[in-house]
């Protein structure tokens, strides 16, 4: 059966080629006119499981096709296929082509919301992470806060002792200040039992010498075998403001202190042994203040050192002599308001010095 199928195929070929090498000197018109006859006219035939059309030109329907020599022998055969519709295949390739289409766009909007989920869990992610380090920030920071706080209250406990302490060196220094008066008071007092006792021993010899100076002191060489003695010379290294009340000027350093009659501290002389004294004193002035400074015994001024608020500094002394009694007091004093001061440094340019210049005697 196969080899009646390639018979009829091999005819139908030789058939087609001996047409084409006939109609090859003819007119390219005849040609193609032949071709459009060959579409009227079929015959079909069945050869077992085979089955062929031949298609033969309609020369008694159309006479251009019946002169035409082309047209006689453009016969053809071809198997016959079960022909499906153009639109329907085109439907189903359309159909097709949607369906895939579809499919693809839904795999990608589901690739799409799967990777924005992503996105949107990933972000979430970030943003607890973020929350989780500000609150670990925050809790630090507190921490921080509360041990700075209790170094806060630390040094308040520092800065409260330190202050108690300085209470109490206050008052220790207070009491060194009293415990330095009371040394002061008991050192007059042993100045003046000192004073008496001499005094007393002095009358004892002359009485028992017989010994009567003429006129008072001095005596006669060798009237007495001791002679009392007080002598002082102190410096002032520093400078001073007057204030109100008038102050007495105290001073820093003893150049000589015969007697210890003279208390450097606040700048008096006990007198220790009743007589004539003399007494000197230097007073720089400080530019552009006043300078008053009076010597004062018991309490009343005997003679004053006073200048102009000048813009140098002027040197100046005064002298005097005073017949003391035993415990009367000499001692410097400024003048009253802010207005006055004196200048001194480490060159001593404030001094006072004074001595006795012959005893008393009964």
């Amino acid at each position: 059966m196969l080899a009646v199928c390639k018979v009829a195929v091999l005819f139908s070929n030789i058939l087609l080629l001996v047409g084409q090498n006939s109609a090859g000197a003819q007119n390219r018109v005849d040609v193609l006119r032949g071709q459009q006859c060959t579409q009227v006219c079929n015959t079909q035939a069945q050869t077992g499981a085979c089955s062929y059309t031949f298609v033969v030109p309609k020369n008694e329907r159309d006479s251009s096709c019946q002169s035409s020599p082309s047209a006689q022998i453009l016969t053809e055969m071809k198997r016959d296929v079960k022909k499906t519709s153009d639109k329907t295949n085109r439907l189903r390739h359309q159909f097709s082509r949607y369906r895939e289409d579809r499919e693809l766009w839904s795999a990608n909007m589901h690739k799409e919301v799967v990777n924005a989920t992503a996105r949107m869990e990933i972000r979430s992610l970030e943003h607890d992470v973020k929350v989780k380090n500000l609150e670990l920030q925050l809790l630090n920071q507190s921490l921080e806060l509360e041990r700075l706080k209790g170094k806060n209250r630390e040094l308040e406990g520092i800065v409260l002792m330190s202050e108690f302490e300085l209470t109490q060196l206050r008052d220790s220094r207070q009491t060194v200040d009293h415990l330095n008066e009371v040394v002061t008071t008991l050192q007059t007092r042993l100045n003046e039992v000192s004073q008496l006792l001499t005094g007393q021993l002095q009358e004892m010899l002359g009485g028992q010498l017989g010994i009567r100076p003429p006129g008072g002191y001095p005596p006669p060489p060798g009237a007495f075998s001791a002679q009392p003695q007080s002598a002082f010379s102190a410096a002032r290294q520093t400078k001073m403001y007057g204030s109100i009340p008038p102050q007495r000027i105290g001073f820093d350093k003893i150049f000589v202190n015969e007697g210890a009659d003279f208390h450097p501290g606040n700048g008096t002389f006990v007198t220790r042994v009743a007589g004539v004294y003399f007494f000197t004193f230097t007073i720089q002035s400080y530019d552009g203040k006043f300078t008053n400074i009076a010597l004062v015994q018991n309490g009343r001024e005997q003679v004053t050192l006073y200048t102009e608020d000048d813009d140098r500094n002027i040197m100046q002394s005064q002298s005097i002599m005073l017949r003391l009694a035993t415990n009367d007091n000499v001692w410097l004093q400024m003048d009253g308001g802010t207005h006055h001061a004196i200048l001194s440094f480490h060159d001593n340019r404030i001094t006072f010095s004074g001595y006795l210049v012959y005893a008393k005697f009964s």
